[in-house]
């Protein structure tokens, strides 16, 4: 992989395949929580490239949260108020 700034590196690995947070912060050795952000700026700077995300979901009751814009993990399901919650995934 390209070793450009991190933002480039992430770009890259989302025209490759899909990925998830968790997964995006252990191949670039940053925390999750900086990984939504370089995405929320991916999304507006996308240069014509639509970024896909599948929505997150609940693992107790399968509510799948399709109408959420923030791209931040929730912290529980508004259906069941259960915490395990399946992550969502991006590309480009």
């Amino acid at each position: 992989m390209n070793m450009g700034t991190i933002r480039q590196q992430l770009k890259e690995l989302l025209q490759e395949d899909q990925w998830n947070a968790l997964d995006l912060s252990r191949e670039l050795s940053i925390r999750e929580k900086e990984v939504y952000d370089h995405l929320e700026h991916l999304r507006r700077s996308a240069g014509g490239r639509k970024m896909r995300v599948s929505p997150y979901y609940c693992l107790s009751c399968n509510y799948i949260f399709t109408k959420r814009k923030r791209l931040g993990r929730p912290g529980r399901c508004p259906s069941c108020k259960g915490s395990h919650i399946g992550m969502a995934t991006f590309s480009l």
